[in-house]
């Protein structure tokens, strides 16, 4: 008997082993170590409204735990395989962590387009798939909290569902200010440059270009895209805005993009009576760290801890980042989190 139970349990982990392998694993991403110290459970979860299939990997501690985190990466393809020294350090920490292929990648069914898969869809995913782990008997008495990296930052503090509000949030080096400052700011620190979307001397000029296109798609973020549009190309055409400013495609011409700058972040924040941690590192080239933390305390929102690591960029890394290492965040910065999330 004993020989069939070892014989079952082999033929398990082999299974698992081989699941893992066989799936996509981009440069920056890589498989946790030790995987044979934990349970994994394959999660398949439809998207309705899109008719989509998000597929996904629940990893526990072998150990009685408490939490599970819900990561949501960045801007890019990602697969159940992102963020793997934090997925390490939660699991150490008796943490289980829920990962999934995103739209398109890996074994998830859909398209990936940097142009048009936007933070909407994104939301969608993150709903569908929060509601299939919230209502799963295998985590009725769990606590189930989400962590968003940048634009996954965006996509869970917009998570606006009543009935879908998570237990706590943390966002890693995400956005809070409104009309796009966030993509302003990359400008001037010259991480997006926007060359070929806008054609000025100065970064003066483009930077007011910027300023009067986000203020449109902002404050009128509700009409339709149509709509939009003639609105956007009235106020180009007023501030001198014309073909000669750019190549092929204008500021903002793509949906994904006008779908960002038309999100309220501040408001979301302003109104969260949900536990949540926001760090930062204060070498951020891509979401501006002392502004966004200043707002961030002007809301006086008691339900929000704020935490700025000098030296570190927006991967939560010192030095310069480097595409093979993105995932790898620094130990102070780990620290911090594992430190929070054991709190709540």
């Amino acid at each position: 008997m004993r020989k069939n139970k070892k014989t079952y349990l082999i033929i398990i982990f082999t299974l698992i082993t081989h699941f893992i392998k066989a799936q996509e694993i981009y440069s920056y991403e890589k498989q946790i170590d030790s995987i044979e110290n934990y349970i994994f459970t394959q999660f398949e979860t439809e998207n309705k409204n899109d008719n989509v299939i998000l597929r996904g990997t629940l990893v526990e501690p072998k150990t009685n735990y408490t939490k599970v985190v819900i990561i949501v990466p960045g801007s890019g393809k990602d697969t159940r395989n992102s963020h793997y020294k934090l997925t390490a350090k939660l699991l150490e920490n008796n943490i289980a962590v829920y990962r999934y292929d995103e739209r398109g990648c890996g074994f998830s069914s859909g398209n990936f387009n940097t142009y048009f898969y936007n933070v909407n869809d994104m939301i969608s995913d993150l709903k569908s798939v929060y509601k299939d782990l919230k209502n799963n008997k295998l985590l009725k008495d769990k606590k189930i909290g989400l962590l968003g990296h940048s634009l996954g930052g965006m996509v869970t503090i917009s998570l606006d569902d009543s009935n879908l509000i998570p237990d706590f949030f943390i966002q890693l080096a995400s956005p809070v200010q409104n009309k796009g400052a966030f993509l302003k700011y990359q400008l001037t620190t010259s991480v997006n440059k926007f060359e070929n979307e806008l054609i000025y001397d100065s970064l003066e000029e483009k930077l007011n270009v910027m300023d009067k296109i986000n203020n449109v798609i902002f404050e009128n973020r509700t009409d339709e895209n149509i709509e939009l549009v003639k609105k956007i190309h009235k106020v180009s055409k007023e501030i001198g805005y014309t073909k000669k400013r750019y190549k092929r495609f204008t500021y903002a011409n793509f949906y994904s993009t006008k779908e960002l700058i038309k999100k309220d972040l501040e408001n979301a924040y302003k109104k969260c009576t949900t536990n949540l941690l926001y760090i930062i590192g204060e070498n951020d080239k891509y979401v501006d760290a002392k502004s966004e933390t200043e707002l961030l305390s002007s809301f006086n929102n008691k339900y929000i801890e704020i935490v700025k690591i000098k030296s570190l960029n927006h991967y939560l890394q010192s030095g310069t980042e480097n595409i093979e290492h993105l995932y790898e965040i620094e130990d102070e910065a780990l620290t911090k989190i594992i430190k929070w999330t054991n709190k709540q």
